[in-house]
């Protein structure tokens, strides 16, 4: 990529995400903005505001939790129905986030398998699953991926399973790849 449009890129993504996200979603004004609203579930000291999720879920849906002085969003859906069952029987998570066409962005979450046995988490970026995580060992990890916008906004979907406990969730983030 020339310098010329590299620069066009970046002016674009941070002009663009100061006006569609809240100033209090980034720390520094010379970075992206985070375009995901409480990606670390801290908000009201520990909720999922902000976020959408299937509460007819017959077995343990997505909930708020902490431990120690992390916040997460808690899994314990079970069997493969959370993932790959109907829109109503799936164990989903999920925000729309402000996007523009054709741009890359970059999401880094964090994700704990708990006591790691059969477990799943599916990342999808719109239409497109980004990240299928399936029975990750114990302990938590960092993952980053890239996805392109095909539309004015995104809808980030977590969608997941934990059969043998719970499954933690949190440090979402979107930002505009450079």
């Amino acid at each position: 990529m020339t310098a010329w449009i590299r620069s066009v890129v970046v002016t674009s993504c941070l002009a663009v995400t100061s006006l569609l996200v809240p100033a209090a979603h980034s720390q520094d004004h010379h970075q992206p903005r985070n375009l995901v609203v409480n990606g670390d579930f801290s908000e009201d000291g520990g909720s999922l505001d902000g976020w959408t999720f299937n509460e007819n879920v017959d077995n343990f849906y997505w909930q708020p939790a902490t431990i120690g002085t992390t916040d997460y969003a808690s899994n314990g859906c079970f069997g493969a129905v959370c993932i790959s069952g109907s829109e109503e029987e799936q164990n989903f998570l999920y925000q729309t986030i402000p996007t523009i066409p054709g741009l890359r962005y970059k999401l880094t979450f964090t994700y704990d398998a708990g006591q790691g046995g059969t477990n799943e988490l599916q990342v999808l970026a719109g239409d497109k699953v980004v990240e299928d995580i399936i029975n990750a060992a114990q302990g938590s990890n960092t993952y980053t991926v890239h996805f392109i916008a095909r539309r004015f906004d995104t809808k980030l979907n977590f969608v997941g399973r934990q059969d043998i406990a719970f499954s933690f969730l949190t440090d979402i983030s979107v930002t505009c790849d450079f």
